[in-house]
Formats: structure tokens, C-alpha cells, sequence
């Protein structure tokens, strides 16, 4: 004689215990992550104004200060003059020229740091640096990021 077999349920599966697991976890995992510390460098963002006819007339410094893999170039004035081409052993030059610039312009304070391709952080730090300050005197207070050199 033949057995019947008889269909039984299938069990469901208690998932309560997973679930515990799984926020013991995530408050683990929350309370072992180191907290990354993020250092800034203090920059201003680029600004939009109307200037009056009357200051237009002196020629504005326009400082911008590109940063290349091998060499710093300095230009200035509306149309982008080259003032100065500087390799990564002429600091002091580098300096020389900057304070130089602002001599003939005191009321200017900005500068454009343009970035072209990847340059390491701490060349850009280091003409910060140099382009901020000379003798204990300040020179150009505010440094502008363009990206319009970047890749």
C-alpha cells in the first residue's frame, strides 16, 4: 500500500533577529566612524558689479596669477598682458613682481589664482601665500578661484 504524502507549509522565516542585527550594526558602525576633519582655504567668490564710467578710466590691475605644471605666469590689465613667466625656484621673484604690482596699484586687493590641469594642492597653497603677503605687509587680501583654466 502507498503512503500519501501530505503537502505541509512551508515555516516562515522569523526575521526579527536579523533585523536586530542589523541596527546594532548601524549604530556600531555610527559610533566607530572617525570624523574627518575639512581644512578650507579662505577664498572669495567672484563678484558681478556695475562700475561707473569714471573709474574705468584708470586701467584696472585685473590680476590673474596661472598656475601651470611648470611654471607660474603672471597677467594683468583688461587684455591679459603677460607680466612675468616664474619656475618653481623663483619664489622670490615671483614675489618681487607681485609686490611691485601692487605698489603701483595700493587700492587693489584681488587676485585670480586660475589653475591649468592638475596642479598639486601645495603649489597652489604656496603662491597663496606669496601672492598674499611681502615684508609683513599685506598685498592681495582676496583670492579668487577661476576655473576656467581646470580640467
Amino acid at each position: 500500500m502507498r503512503k500519501r504524502h501530505v503537502m505541509k507549509k512551508p515555516e516562515k522565516i522569523n526575521l526579527v533577529p536579523i533585523m536586530d542585527a542589523v541596527f546594532i550594526f548601524i549604530f556600531f558602525l555610527l559610533m566607530s566612524a572617525q570624523f574627518v576633519n575639512v581644512y578650507e582655504i579662505g577664498s572669495s567668490v567672484p563678484m558681478v558689479r556695475e562700475l561707473r564710467e569714471d573709474k574705468m578710466k584708470k586701467d584696472p590691475l585685473n590680476l590673474v596669477i596661472e598656475v601651470h605644471a611648470t611654471e607660474i605666469v603672471v597677467r594683468r590689465g583688461i587684455a591679459s598682458v603677460k607680466v612675468g613667466s616664474y619656475s618653481d625656484t623663483e619664489w622670490d621673484k615671483l614675489r618681487e613682481a607681485l609686490a611691485g604690482l601692487k605698489a603701483k596699484h595700493p587700492d587693489e586687493r584681488v587676485a585670480q589664482l586660475r589653475p591649468q590641469g592638475k596642479v598639486p594642492f601645495h603649489r597652489l597653497v604656496k603662491v597663496i601665500d606669496h601672492a598674499k603677503e611681502h615684508k609683513n605687509s599685506k598685498m592681495f587680501e582676496e583670492i579668487v578661484f577661476d576655473g576656467k583654466g581646470a580640467m
